[in-house]
């Protein structure tokens, strides 16, 4: 099966906004219905004692191993 691929558009803040219209329009059949797209967020984690972190760390503070 073939299908139009949007991965390309996933960057551009114009293309998305676009994308987000054309799928609400498709699965609301209303054209002022916009779609959200949510963006997956990534979990920092310490490489050596997989503790998460909160993002400013430059040390663990579980292990002290440097992020």
């Amino acid at each position: 099966m073939e299908g139009f691929d949007l991965t390309r558009y996933q960057d551009d803040e114009g293309e998305q906004t676009k994308i987000a219209k054309i799928m609400g329009k498709m699965l609301s059949g209303r054209s002022d219905y916009e779609a959200v797209i949510e963006k997956k967020r990534e979990i920092l984690r310490c490489p050596e004692c997989n503790w998460v972190l909160g993002g400013g760390e430059k040390f663990c503070p579980e292990c002290g191993a440097k992020v």
